[in-house]
């Protein structure tokens, strides 16, 4: 799996992914295909997910996440926005999102809705946020 982490003013855009009838909070990203490299599949899925044009620019880690769909590991890029507005082109799975700082990130932590691979990056993400 790969995510974008889109970071904008000190915040990063943050997905509301509820396709498994319960709301998680994460970077929009999803699964490669087995034809595409783990950067064409982050640029792809940010594409289909908000209709973004992105460029991964570092990888910032691989990091553990369980999802109704099992356990996998997610390659989180920092990326930036070449073009395009932000349009949720999959509401059935995206229901919204936002742009979130540090400390209320850490708040969705302890609710329990932010997605264990970005908990875990947390500390890694600080210095960009």
């Amino acid at each position: 799996m790969a995510a974008a982490l889109i970071i904008n003013n000190k915040k990063l855009l943050l997905v509301h992914n509820t396709k498994h009838n319960q709301l998680r909070i994460e970077p929009p990203g999803g699964k490669k295909t087995l034809d595409e490299t783990i950067e064409e599949c982050v640029i792809r899925e940010v594409n289909e997910e908000l209709g973004l044009v992105i460029n991964p620019t570092q990888l910032l880690g691989v990091y553990k996440t369980n999802s109704p769909e099992g356990d996998l590991s997610v390659h989180m890029f920092l990326s930036e926005v070449k073009k395009g507005d932000i349009t949720l082109k999959e509401p059935c799975k995206i229901s919204n999102y936002g742009w979130y700082s540090f400390n209320e990130m850490l708040k969705l932590k302890d609710k329990g809705v932010l997605v264990p691979n970005l908990c875990e990056a947390l500390d890694d993400l600080k210095s960009y946020l």
